[in-house]
């Protein structure tokens, strides 16, 4: 405050002549004196602006000046400029002028140079001349704290901080929002500040402290902006937290406040700071801390900080650490059939883990307690808090032998499922329960081999006996391979002895069990029980056949010789068929008697032949009966599509000649009194003379309405007997249309159709905006086409005529077939244009018919333009008289 109470210095000028003699050359002479400029005994300046004072001599002969300096407010002669030289400049200094004066410069002036500076001169040599000046500084408005932004913090008493220094002494006022700031309950305004009471969120905006100085007229405006902080709020979390050993967890901490709050953690027992701790993590932003490999020493409590600028706050959070299960011991168990067993598993992990069992074969595991399915199975569970384990018991009643087989054990808790397999072992007597009773065959001394398996725990050893025990052991035509379980019985039958029982004796420290397999002679079949013709036309025929009943193995095979009455069987062919298809011949001569004979194939070989049958093909004639294809059961059929049907038929015997054409024949029917009308006027007949064609579409048909179709073969001989069907058409529109009814239009040629009548629309209007309002593109080029050096006075003409005098031409220049001169004066006050109409006597030199038209445009010249017109082209002349102009 020291700067406020500095006093003002006044510069006293004082004259003092020197009582000398004066040489006679200034006897007359006006006396001499020091002028100080800018005049002014006091110059009031403020710190921090560049000043210069000039000492100029007022002497009739400023030669005679000498000795010129400057004294500071402490008597000390201030040095020149060229004392300094190769250095910055300093703060003060002088500088001499050829004239005798001397000018002193502030490069910056500063608080402590104020004061009285004197300038001293001698003039003549003896005559000492002086004069003084005062420097008063003043300081500007300067603000010392007031910083720009300003954060006061929710429901507290704030200071928005203004602190403002200036000589003289200013005054502050302020306005929020443009509007000024009176003291009231909720504002407060002291010396170097603005206090806001209990701080509410809508105290946020711009702040204006406003400081003037009224001796100077000084003002500035210091805008601050306030922006209200809240302190930061954690939200409530739900403790403790959960988290699972030798996985990665994430714990979200969730704040709220302004700005933002920033996070940090540390745990409870030591004060680590987690940010920076091995296996941590922890995100400053959102919050969350994480943790890499979790183990069980991470149990415990942590505690989350989030601060901001108006403070922080803190939430401890326990953290549980789950070991997820492992099964410590689950052992395999052996019980004999119909025992009782009781099978352990047990686990460890942290909370005690629940302990269950599943068979392999099942797909659900059992569930605590009795099985309802089965309650000679009971779990159970024994945990054990402090030891984190748990026994779980698997108890089977009455055991049977289904229970055999792997077992997996289930531990589970929160932190995850562990498994370990483990088998139960049910002993039995050996058992032949999957073994078939069959028959093997044999047949010309093959080698043929019988299979016994005997289940059984432990495994059953097996031997052979002829039936009626009669050992195998010194037969070398029978050998036995393995001893159990599995066996096999080698038998080469030499001889019909060997086609007997035998019997597989399977033993174990359980009992004993017995398996009889019979050995038959197998042979090859007789012949068929029946053969019958069933259909035969001029070139097929088709047999109905019975293979035997009950062989000693199955046939597999029907084959057939034929050959024409007169014919040997040597010359014969052959056909054969599996059993079950269809036993057609084909390629058979019209009219022609055949015999044929048939025979069965097994796996021994083919038998005799037999079933001798002897058939006359009758001639050639005209295909069968053509069968259309339909659904089995339905009355008629619906068609898919409401205009057309597919018709589809299988190929019919040709009967000798080939099918050369089909012939379709479709009308319209309708029920009536429970019977089918047909319209006879709605028949219409179609060939189809593709070879070979199944297939075909009855177009151009009506939606829903019933149809009959008849379908006949056509070969030389003349038309089959005709096969029929009806069916219906669909409703409503057609959107199932399996080929085009005629020409469509595509999807190309719609857009195409589209863009050229977008492109005509638009040819049209751009032609209408060209006539009526001189716009578009046709317009365009077509100026552009004829534009020559004088378009613009053109331009400028016809604008003028074009609202004026519209004639009926597109364009606005006045023309017609004998054309149209268009002069243009101008005067004071009135402007003319005159219009000459040309009378074509000879092209080359036209009449001419002037007309005065009414002034339009105010000039100061008197313009003249001149439009000529042939019908072809225009010229257009333009020329400025009036009195400024030089024509």
């Amino acid at each position: 405050m020291s700067a406020f109470r500095r006093r003002s210095h006044t510069a006293v000028v004082v004259y003092e002549t020197a009582r000398i003699p004066i040489p006679e050359a200034f006897a007359n002479a006006a006396d001499p004196y020091l002028d100080i400029l800018p005049s002014g005994e006091t110059q009031t300046k403020p710190i921090g602006s560049s000043i210069l004072l000039t000492c100029k001599p007022k002497v009739d002969n400023p030669s005679l000046i000498s000795q010129m300096q400057w004294l500071d407010p402490q008597n000390r002669v201030i040095e020149t400029l060229n004392t300094y030289a190769g250095h910055s400049k300093p703060a003060m200094y002088t500088e001499l002028h050829q004239d005798g004066s001397l000018s002193l410069f502030f490069n910056s002036l500063q608080e402590e140079q104020a004061g009285k500076y004197t300038c001293k001169g001698s003039y003549a040599r003896n005559l000492p001349l002086t004069k003084s000046v005062t420097i008063d500084t003043i300081i500007a408005i300067t603000w010392d704290n007031a910083p720009s932004n300003q954060y006061p913090i929710l429901g507290e008493d704030f200071d928005i901080q203004c602190q403002v220094r200036a000589r003289p002494s200013p005054s502050v006022d302020w306005l929020y929002n443009g509007e000024l700031i009176k003291t009231n309950d909720h504002y407060v305004i002291t010396t170097f500040a603005l206090k806001i009471k209990k701080v509410q969120e809508s105290d946020d905006g711009i702040y204006t402290c406003r400081a003037s100085v009224q001796t100077t007229g000084e003002l500035q405006e210091r805008p601050i902006r306030v922006e209200v902080h809240v302190r930061p709020t954690i939200e409530e979390y739900s403790s403790p937290v959960d988290i699972i050993e030798g996985e990665n967890a994430n714990i979200a901490c969730k704040a709220s406040g302004k700005p933002p709050p920033m996070f940090t953690w540390v745990k409870s027992l030591t004060q680590q700071n987690l940010s920076i701790a091995d296996r941590f993590g922890v995100n400053p932003v959102t919050g969350e801390l994480t943790i890499t490999n979790v183990n069980r020493d991470d149990t415990g409590e942590y505690q989350c900080v989030a601060s901001n600028a108006a403070g922080q706050a803190t939430v401890n959070i326990q953290v549980n650490v789950i070991v997820k299960p492992k099964i410590m011991e689950f052992v395999n168990k052996t019980v004999v059939e119909g025992k009782k067993v009781e099978i352990q598993c047990k686990a460890f992990g942290r909370p005690p883990p629940e302990v269950t069992f599943r068979k392999f074969t099942a797909d659900k595991p059992y569930v605590l307690g009795v099985q309802s399915q089965d309650d000679r199975i009971l779990v159970k569970n024994v945990p054990n808090d402090l030891t984190s384990e748990t026994i779980g018991t698997l108890s089977i009643m009455d055991t049977l032998t289904d229970n055999d087989g792997l077992y997996e054990c289930i531990a589970k808790n929160t932190g995850g499922t562990a498994y370990k397999n483990g088998h139960l072992t049910v002993e039995f007597p050996p058992s032949f329960r999957n073994m078939p009773n069959v028959t093997m065959w044999s047949w010309e001394q093959k080698e043929v081999n019988l299979t016994c398996i005997a289940e059984g725990i432990p495994n059953a050893t097996i031997r052979w006996t002829i039936y009626g025990d009669q050992k195998i052991d010194n037969d070398n035509m029978i050998k036995q391979i393995g001893i159990g379980p599995k066996s096999i019985l080698q038998i080469k039958p030499i001889d019909r002895r060997y086609y007997t029982n035998y019997k597989c004796i399977a033993m174990n420290l359980h009992g004993t069990r017995e398996h009889i397999i019979e050995l038959r002679e197998a042979s090859k079949p007789g012949e068929l029980l029946d053969v019958k013709m069933a259909d035969i036309t001029a070139t097929t025929i088709r047999f109905d056949l019975i293979p035997p009943v009950n062989p000693d193995l199955p046939v597999k095979t029907v084959s057939v010789q034929y050959k024409e009455e007169f014919q040997v069987w040597q010359n014969s062919r052959n056909k054969t068929w599996s059993v079950g298809s269809l036993y057609v011949i084909e390629g058979l001569k019209p009219q022609t008697p055949y015999e044929f004979r048939f025979a069965s194939r097994n796996d021994v070989g083919l038998g005799n032949w037999g079933n001798y049958h002897r058939e006359i093909t009758p001639g050639r004639t005209v295909p069968k009966e053509p069968r259309i294809l339909t659904t089995p059961g339905s009355e008629y059929e619906i068609s898919k599509s409401s205009v057309q049907y597919e018709l589809s038929w299988i190929t019919p015997p040709d009967n000798g000649e080939p099918i050369d054409m089909y012939l379709i024949k479709f009308c319209e029917v309708k029920p009536v009194a429970g019977e089918w009308e047909t319209l006879e006027d709605t028949c219409r007949s179609r060939e189809v003379k593709t070879q070979g064609r199944t297939r075909e579409y009855l177009k151009d048909l009506k939606a829903d309405t019933y149809y009959t179709v008849e379908l006949l073969a056509h070969n030389i001989m003349g038309f089959s007997m005709p096969g029929y069907a009806k069916f219906r058409t669909a409703r409503g529109l057609d959107t199932s249309v399996v080929q085009h009814q005629g020409p469509l239009i595509s999807s190309g040629a719609i857009i195409g159709i589209v863009l050229a009548i977008t492109f005509i629309t638009f040819v049209i209007i751009d032609a209408i905006c060209c006539c009526m309002r001189k716009t578009g593109i046709i317009n365009f080029v077509r100026e552009r086409s004829r534009r020559k050096p004088v378009d613009e006075e053109d331009t400028k003409l016809g604008s003028l005529y074009g609202w004026r005098f519209p004639l009926p031409y597109c364009d606005q220049k006045m023309a017609n077939v004998a054309g149209v001169t268009a002069i243009q004066d101008s005067g004071s006050g009135k402007n003319t244009i005159r219009l000459v109409k040309h009378t074509v006597i000879d092209e080359k030199e036209p009449l001419k018919e002037e007309k005065k038209i009414t002034p339009i445009i105010d000039s100061g010249l008197r313009r003249e333009t001149s439009v000529t017109f042939d019908g072809k082209r225009s010229v257009s002349k333009t020329g400025f008289v009036g009195k400024d102009s030089a024509v």
